[in-house]
Parts: C-alpha cells; sequence; structure tokens
C-alpha cells in the first residue's frame, strides 16, 4: 500500500512538472529539456542574441556550463561566449549568446554535476 501511494504521489509530482514546462516557447528562445539524465537536443544551433532556456525535469540537478575546450570538464569561455545555469532541479534556467557572436563558433557544454561523458555533454553553434 505504502508504494502505491509513493508511486501515485510521484507521478502526479511528474505530471505537474511536465506540464509546467509545457508553455509556449517564444521564437527567439532555444530550449534544451534534461530528463532521464540527458539533455535534449545535446547539440544546439543558436543565433547571437538568442537565448537558450534549460528546463530540468530530471530527479537529480544538473547544470549547462561552457567549456573551453571539448572533453575538459572545467568552466570556460569559448569563442567569446560563456554561460553557467549553475546546479538546478525541477526549474527553468536560462541564459542569452552575445549578440556580437560569431557565427560559425562552437562552445561545448557540460554539467557541473557529474562530469562525465554519458551525462549532459554537447554542444552550441552559432549560427547566421
Amino acid at each position: 500500500m505504502r508504494g502505491a501511494r509513493w508511486a501515485k504521489a510521484w507521478g502526479a509530482a511528474l505530471a505537474a512538472a511536465l506540464l509546467g514546462g509545457c508553455e509556449p516557447v517564444p521564437d527567439d528562445v532555444v530550449r534544451v529539456t534534461i530528463y532521464d539524465w540527458h539533455y535534449s537536443p545535446t547539440h544546439i544551433r543558436v543565433k547571437p542574441g538568442q537565448t537558450v532556456s534549460v528546463l530540468n525535469l530530471d530527479t537529480a540537478p544538473h547544470s549547462a556550463t561552457s567549456s573551453s575546450h571539448p572533453g575538459r570538464f572545467v568552466p570556460g569561455e569559448s569563442d567569446g561566449i560563456f554561460f553557467d545555469t549553475g546546479p538546478f532541479l525541477g526549474e527553468e534556467r536560462s541564459f542569452t549568446i552575445p549578440v556580437d557572436a560569431v557565427p560559425g563558433s562552437t562552445v561545448p557544454y557540460f554539467c557541473t554535476v557529474h562530469h562525465d561523458w554519458e551525462h549532459g555533454v554537447g554542444r552550441l553553434l552559432v549560427i547566421e
């Protein structure tokens, strides 16, 4: 009986989180969703001045943090672009790409909480 109550409460909480994250996203915003320890999409294309919104629907805290070099799990700037949502859980955080970002710039990003190749490693590409 206790397990059934837990499952029902967990399902209700998940549904509320999912429905809360289903509001329309403005055209000038790119959304990344974190769920089941994965970022979707992993590789994102953004324009200079565009906002990236990261929604964490997972059961663990995560971040989206730029790195100066792919494979190095150290926060840093790449091609003049730096962002760090900080660790967060059950909410949405965002950052904006500088308006003077150069198209073709590639920025690797990772999760500062987990620092591994399977969870929260991606790439941001600035397009025209």
